[in-house]
């Protein structure tokens, strides 16, 4: 059916990406997935309207993951913020940071349609935070500080030569930043200790 056949162009379009970056051309998609550029053009305007589906796609998959770290009473508070802010989309496994931050460069309407996704993202985060300091976990914080923290971290390092200069991947860098936003850098022993938990 046409969803199969929107979903084929997708991955065929992720291939490309994977191959050859945000440069593919429809001839090259067509090529590979064995249909003619009418095809395409039936199913999608252009290559940005491929992309940004995918980019649509992926942000759907990692709302829907945060959604269920949310509710799984398996994990502490701490893990699940941890967990939460980790998940990346299936769609993009063993793409390389260079293609994302590309489609981030090249196709600034599409990563704008991400972006106000992310916002939506963010509040799922936002209400675990919440809980977190209703319940003593976390200390209470001023919340669109946290916000605008990991959004120009990610802003910053959501460029190439950032983790290749600092020999980081994206995934590391996140790690680094929740660490520091979890455990901050105060010693966790003596004085500093029992002032935290004086705190909650």
């Amino acid at each position: 059916g046409e969803w199969y056949l929107r979903r084929r162009i997708m991955q065929g379009a992720m291939a490309e990406l994977s191959e050859r970056g945000v440069k593919f051309t429809m001839d090259e998609l067509a090529r590979r997935l064995g249909v003619s550029k009418r095809t395409l053009y039936e199913n999608f305007a252009s290559k940005e309207e491929i992309v940004g589906a995918i980019l649509a796609e992926s942000a759907a998959e990692i709302k829907m993951k945060r959604e269920s770290i949310a509710l799984n009473d398996g994990l502490c508070i701490s893990e699940k913020f941890r967990q939460m802010l980790t998940v990346r989309s299936s769609l993009w496994t063993g793409i390389s940071e260079t293609v994302f931050m590309d489609v981030k460069r090249c196709m600034p309407d599409q990563w704008r349609t991400i972006e106000n996704t992310l916002d939506e993202l963010w509040l799922v985060v936002e209400i675990l935070l919440q809980e977190g300091v209703r319940t003593g976990h976390f200390r209470p914080i001023f919340f669109p500080a946290l916000r605008i923290m990991f959004r120009g971290a990610y802003y910053e390092f959501a460029n190439y030569q950032f983790l290749a200069q600092h020999k980081v991947t994206m995934e590391e860098m996140t790690d680094h930043i929740i660490n520091i936003l979890l455990y901050g850098i105060a010693r966790q022993d003596g004085n500093e200790q029992a002032g935290g938990n004086r705190n909650g």
